[in-house]
């Protein structure tokens, strides 16, 4: 956590625009996707409703029998039903995927208030740590390695830089600071 703790509040930029690529193109189709799911099945509630005001109507006057009216009414309904039903649970998926810009904010605010991390209280784990997976141990040549993953709040899984990558980091906050020192 220290190493993620000092990359965020050092490369902030560089922190936001990884996790916004990661973020990414697939995950805006499919929020693009869901949201087209969502106003056609709000649409269709709406479709519903006058196509059974239809089939009454069409009762009323002797164009279909009370026996098909009742099945066909029933049909719709429970199709109406498990519309209305699905409607709530694909606006909370797309409110808490669209909020991901908004956690990654937070998170970075977060970490900016924590000045130095020297040790691991229970207040600090339950404010940034989502999820820890721990897998199986693999053996390789004798010995025992066991992967380990951890979810930040509002960001997930944090990629840290290689060193190769630091390096190039270093260098560009370096020239940076050489430009504006010269201008």
């Amino acid at each position: 956590m220290q190493h993620v703790f000092w990359y965020v509040q050092s490369f902030e930029k560089d922190f936001a625009r990884k996790q916004m690529t990661a973020f990414g193109e697939e995950k805006k189709k499919e929020l693009s996707e869901k949201r087209r799911e969502l106003a056609q099945a709000k649409k269709r509630v709406k479709e519903i409703d006058s196509l059974i005001q239809r089939i009454y109507e069409d009762n009323v006057v002797g164009k279909i029998s009370d026996e098909r009216f009742a099945t066909m009414s029933m049909a719709f309904e429970e199709e109406q039903q498990m519309l209305k039903s699905a409607i709530p649970e694909m606006e909370t998926y797309l409110e808490s995927e669209t909020d991901k810009t908004d956690s990654l904010q937070r998170f970075i605010d977060r970490v900016k208030r924590v000045t130095q991390l020297t040790e691991l209280t229970p207040e600090i784990v339950h404010e940034f740590i989502e999820k820890i997976v721990v897998s199986k141990p693999e053996y390789r040549d004798g010995n025992r390695y066991q992967t380990l993953e951890i979810y930040y709040n509002g960001v997930g899984i944090v990629r840290e830089p290689t060193p190769e990558e630091m390096e190039e980091l270093f260098q560009e906050r370096l020239g940076s600071r050489k430009s504006v020192k010269t201008a």
